[in-house]
Formats: C-alpha cells, structure tokens, sequence
C-alpha cells in the first residue's frame, strides 16, 4: 500500500507526462504502470533529471538513440562490485520531453527486454524482468522494491495497462 502523499505525486506526474508515456509505449506491449513508475523513479518525478536534458529514463549517452541532441554530465549513484559510489556519467539530453520518452521505449524495445514485454503478466513482473535483463546497476528485486508503491499508485490512479 502506498500513503496519501505518494499517491498525490503520482497523479501529479501521471497529469502531467502520462500522455507522452501512453503515446510513446501504445502497442510495444509495455505496461503503462511499469514505464510511468520507472520515468518517476529515473527522474524522481521530473524534478532530479540532468537539467535541459529530458531524459526521463536515466539513459546513458548513445548517440545512435533517435532524438539524441548531445549529452550532459551529471553526478550519479552507481553499484560497482556491490558498492555505492558517486560519479561522473554522460546522460542523453533530448530536444524535448516527446523525444525523451520515445528514447526511454526505444531502450525497452531493445531484445534482451524481449521476455519483459511479451511475457510479463504484470507490470511488477515486467519491471523485475527488466531489471534482470540488466537496465538498472541495482539488483533486479532491489529496482522493483522501488517501485512497487509506484506501480500501485499509477494503476489506481491511471486504469491503465498495456495500450494497443
């Protein structure tokens, strides 16, 4: 269950980017819960992304990534060797929120996320999917922990599962 708090943040973000999210994952078979919870998260609710950046996802620097306008140096938590440090990393800056949340669903299309979209039944199996395939440093039930309070918000709220 998630407090009253969580649930006002979350309806705040869902008005304010869950179209974009719901354009950008319709027929990817991708839950809207899981991406709107992950965007939140990776962006703590579009307040901590790399400033000018639009990069909801927490996307590293690839500039093979469709919308990609440069990069932006930013401090970071990542796990190395199963502990916390602080660095330095390059994120993708977007030329807009669109183009940053198409990108984040152009990461999840990628195949080794294959098994989250298609065979997720749902949307916290496929964020523990994802996280096992790799697209966070912190372990995959640690990532969906996370989210979980998240997810349960966005569904309550939204109505929402995978859009066709």
């Amino acid at each position: 269950m998630y407090s009253p708090f969580l649930y006002n943040r979350v309806k705040a973000f869902v008005d304010k980017y869950g179209l974009g999210i719901a354009n950008s994952i319709r027929g990817t078979n991708l839950f809207f819960s899981a991406v709107m919870a992950q965007s939140a998260l990776e962006s703590g609710y579009g307040d901590k992304i790399p400033e000018g950046s639009n990069n909801f996802g927490g996307i590293k620097y690839t500039p093979s990534l469709s919308g990609v306008v440069g990069y932006v140096l930013a401090d970071t938590t990542e796990v190395v060797k199963g502990k916390k440090v602080r660095v330095k990393e390059k994120f993708a800056k977007f030329k807009d929120v669109e183009s940053g949340f198409k990108a984040h669903v152009q990461v999840l299309m990628n195949s080794r996320y294959a098994d989250a979209r298609n065979k997720a039944k749902t949307p916290e199996q496929q964020i523990l999917m994802i996280g096992e395939a790799g697209y966070s440093t912190l372990k995959p039930q640690e990532y969906l922990n996370k989210m979980k309070g998240i997810i349960e918000a966005v569904r309550d709220y939204s109505q929402l599962g995978r859009i066709k």
